[in-house]
């Protein structure tokens, strides 16, 4: 193996542990930074109280933060498998097909970051007493826009990247 492709190789390692990881993170972490942020920016409290507020709610009878996180981490999971199984075993010496899996992933976390954060913040800034719904819609929303915006991100690549000529 040359030094050439073994360098390719180990950065897509790389890149594929990181997004794994990253995915993995933002999924789980996503929905309470959204809320603490929306209680310190949006309602004016103190980091200190809203913390205590979050942490106090986050396993309660009738609020279960928990549950909002762990319902809104399931889709970024199986996006985070899909990353190690899509990017971790292609062969390091197809770049450019490396190159348009990486970004239709990238789209599709993206499209999934844009839909999950806009359904929190819009139920925690104009509540209900229907909102608290949107948490058990957006998974399977979520999922659902998976496929899309890794379409989305590979129909980019494709018009974007240059085309291989043998």
């Amino acid at each position: 193996m040359s030094s050439l492709t073994m360098g390719k190789s180990s950065r897509l390692r790389v890149l594929t542990r990181l997004g794994f990881w990253f995915t993995l993170l933002v999924g789980f972490l996503l929905p309470w930074a959204i809320m603490l942020g929306v209680d310190t920016w949006v309602h004016q409290v103190p980091f200190s109280r809203a913390w205590r507020s979050f942490t106090l709610h986050l396993f309660a009878p009738g609020y279960n933060l928990f549950l909002v996180g762990v319902l809104t981490a399931i889709p970024f999971v199986i996006l985070a498998i899909m990353i190690l199984l899509h990017l971790g075993t292609i062969d390091s010496q197809k770049a450019l097909i490396a190159h348009r899996r990486a970004l239709g992933l990238l789209s599709a976390e993206v499209v999934m970051l844009a839909i999950a954060g806009w359904t929190h913040i819009s139920v925690l800034i104009y509540p209900d007493a229907q909102g608290a719904l949107a948490y058990f819609y957006l998974p399977a929303l979520l999922l659902l826009s998976l496929p899309v915006g890794y379409g989305l991100g590979r129909a980019l690549a494709k018009a974007l990247l240059p085309r291989v000529t043998t």
